[in-house]
């Protein structure tokens, strides 16, 4: 009996404490319809506004490809395409915050279900009052349990609203450790993520490159695999995959090559907008798909002639797709993509100067929403934009008849200009050291300090030569020199410092791809497929090797640690002797 007396206390729980634990459940479960209820209306109202904008948005361009010049209809379009990102980003910011604020208020009922279940098994008893200070208030149990709940809730709100809005939808997309949804500048040094590589200087800092194969026997070829549709554009890899595109008149599509097998692991399909009464005239040389892709290292990005620019995940999902509308070009659009942080930057010059058809623009890499745009008093090119770092800061140079320009890559602001090229630029720029190299036709070749601001034409230019000038080929160069080749097969060697010519050697071969550097060596390809590796010494340039591809190629390799992708008519080809 004295240890029965001595256990009871024990086991007796306030009625008090009861009542509020059951106004918790019911409090609770309220909170939980409610969230639930408003994510199916949020949900409904999102694929409403979606299905709604999107045939506007289609209807319109179609209207736009009768009246191409109509600025009234380009600005509704952007107005309607403006809005409709705004409500999708502004239902997905609630759809993300409703679910946590869902699962929070059912995971606060079922916990306190448990709790009351535990107290049922205790028989309570009358015991001291302890709602008194809040009688005195006008309040009662339950009202003191749901402001508790309530409190609990806006609390949790409060400390996600942090997130909100689109900030929220940048958490998730950081991950669980906080990581930024792209890569940074070292592992892009780490990968061949747009053409020639990080900057786009054609420097390959890897080890182990295959310097001789023998496409006869299959000696050091580790795969070939035929690519569906043609195209110019270039192999970008990273990692264990590797990202091509092709397109006809009628399909594009991107190709994920597994880097290790040459599997093809996915096929993306691009949609187009109805291109209407307007025909897509495009050159031989270009095609439909002459721009290489790029990739910020969670998705990959390709542009097609006819305006169409795409995001995929690396599962061949796509992610978002829009239409630029068909550029207004004498040979075709054949700029390429570059990447900063977590958008896809592409150069868009069409038509004449004075047209104010040209722009330069930012796209956030995962929603395909406009962060900004910069017209661009040019003509149409078909150079590709640099992202270069120097120090901490960044800068996106760009190349067209008849100015070099320097943006800061973060807003499209302007940072420097420089008149100094002219003519159909084709070739890309690079920097050395603190030099911007830049290549216009008709034998004119400039060099511009990058640490100018405004118009810099009369101040920053620090050397020209008027000696050498290719018309499509990118150059490169090892710190000390520049090295310029053109299409028919001829490499120049210029001294950095003061542009003048040191030596010339002729291959004898037509080449379309840019050369590469790979620590003391050159890579050239030819159109034939002849895989040129030499050296560049104080007298001349001294062939090592010559080896064939076995077919026609037109764009550049892309390298890797112990391996080499080449780009053929027909094939992708894998040559190393290291598995990646």
């Amino acid at each position: 009996m004295q240890q029965m007396m001595n256990n009871t206390p024990e086991k007796k729980v306030s009625a008090g404490l009861q009542n509020m634990v059951r106004a918790i459940i019911v409090a609770g479960a309220i909170f939980t319809a409610l969230f639930l209820v408003l994510l199916i209306y949020n949900g409904y109202r999102q694929y409403v506004q979606n299905t709604g904008s999107a045939t506007l948005i289609t209807e319109l361009k179609i209207e736009l490809l009768a009246d191409p010049e109509n600025e009234q209809l380009i600005e509704r379009i952007r107005e309607v395409d403006r809005d409709y990102r705004a409500d999708r980003l502004r239902r997905l910011d609630f759809s993300g915050l409703g679910s946590l604020m869902l699962l929070i208020s059912a995971a606060v009922t079922i916990g306190a279900r448990k709790w009351q279940a535990h107290l049922m098994k205790i028989n309570p008893e009358p015991c001291t009052d302890n709602m008194e200070p809040f009688k005195r208030l006008g309040l009662t149990k339950g009202r003191v349990s749901l402001i508790v709940l309530a409190s609990l809730i806006t609390g949790l709100a409060m400390l996600l609203n942090q997130y909100t809005p689109s900030g929220y939808i940048s958490a998730l997309r950081a991950g669980a450790k906080g990581q930024p949804s792209y890569a940074s500048y070292e592992e892009l040094a780490l990968n061949w993520h747009r053409f020639r590589g990080l900057e786009g200087a054609g420097l390959a800092p890897f080890t182990s490159i295959p310097e001789r194969w023998d496409i006869s026997t299959g000696e050091g070829i580790m795969w070939k695999t035929e690519i569906p549709l043609p195209g110019f554009n270039s192999p970008i890899v990273w990692q264990d995959r590797v990202f091509v595109s092709g397109a006809d008149e009628k399909k594009r599509q991107v190709y994920c090559f597994d880097a290790l097998t040459g599997a093809i692991l996915w096929t993306g399909d691009v949609p187009g907008a109805p291109a209407g009464d307007r025909k897509i005239d495009v050159m031989e040389d270009t095609g439909f798909a002459a721009s290489t892709m790029a990739t910020d290292g969670k998705r990959v990005y390709a542009i097609f002639a006819t305006g169409d620019l795409a995001a995929f995940d690396f599962k061949g999902r796509l992610v978002w797709h829009k239409n630029l509308g068909i550029p207004v070009s004498l040979y075709g659009y054949a700029s390429s993509l570059e990447v900063y942080k977590d958008r896809v930057l592409v150069q868009y010059d069409q038509a004449g100067a004075n047209d104010g058809k040209s722009k330069l623009y930012a796209f956030d890499g995962a929603t395909g929403s406009m962060v900004w745009e910069s017209k661009r008093d040019v003509p149409n090119s078909w150079t590709t934009p640099i992202v270069i770092k120097k120090g901490e800061t960044f800068q996106l140079i760009t190349v067209a008849d008849p100015w070099v320009i320097s943006y800061n890559p973060e807003d499209g602001k302007e940072i420097w200009r420089a008149r100094s090229v002219k003519g159909d630029v084709g070739a890309s720029p690079i920097v050395a050291g603190n030099l911007a190299i830049a290549i216009a036709p008709d034998l004119h070749n400039v060099a511009i300090k990058i640490d100018g601001s405004g118009d810099v034409s009369q101040t920053h230019i620090a050397w020209t030569n008027d000696d050498v000038g290719p018309t499509i080929i990118s150059p490169v160069s090892d710190g000390s020199s520049v090295f310029y080749l053109d299409t028919y097969g001829t490499l120049y060697n210029v001294s950095l410092e003061d542009g003048k010519l040191i030596y010339e050697h002729d291959f004898n071969e037509n080449i379309n791809a840019s050369p590469t550097l790979v620590e003391e060596r050159m890579y050239v390809l030819t159109i034939d497929g002849t895989m040129f590796i030499g050296r560049a010494g104080e007298n001349g340039f001294n062939v090592e090797a010559s080896n064939p591809v076995g077919e026609r190629c037109y764009a550049t390799p892309a390298f890797m640690p112990g391996r080499i992708y080449i780009r053929g008519e027909e094939h992708l080809y894998c040559i190393g002797y290291e598995k990646p």
